[in-house]
């Protein structure tokens, strides 16, 4: 995962099946859950870094590693308008189903995730429109 973070998560009984913990002395965090397959038990973990980025992965007993997607933040475009609709399309799609994969596995539930996360999202998956107007802000709001 991140072993520079200094985070150390046990499997139970020695430790929760699942939870939240900080970076040490630094502004990452991570999601995790255990889970047990016919493989055998594996956890699985998102982490979110304002700089490093997002890291999404299963580790399992053996060893094996197996990264998995990560909230996509970013869109190639080109000159052809159809075409970048149909990829911004597609991106949304992608990351409305990783968010309801996250959910479903309990990694976006029972702790805190983060506020850039939450806004990422929101973007990312069309709930909101970056490019719409701001409101009008008076004196009196601020």
């Amino acid at each position: 995962m991140h072993p520079e973070w200094g985070i150390d998560i046990k499997p139970p009984p020695d430790g929760p099946p699942s939870g939240f913990l900080k970076q040490q002395g630094g502004s990452g965090s991570v999601r995790y859950v255990w889970r047990n397959a016919d493989r055998g038990r594996y956890l699985e973990y998102y982490s979110f870094h304002r700089i490093w980025g997002d890291s999404h992965a299963q580790i399992h007993e053996s060893g094996e590693v197996e990264w998995l997607p990560t909230l996509a933040t970013t869109l190639m475009v080109t000159d052809d308008s159809e075409r970048n609709a149909a990829a911004r399309e597609e991106l949304h799609k992608a990351n409305q189903a990783l968010l309801q994969q996250l959910d479903e596995a309990g990694l976006l539930s029972g702790g805190p995730v983060p506020l850039s996360f939450q806004i990422n999202s929101a973007i990312v998956t069309g709930a909101i429109d970056p490019k719409a107007p701001r409101p009008e802000v008076d004196d009196e709001t601020e």
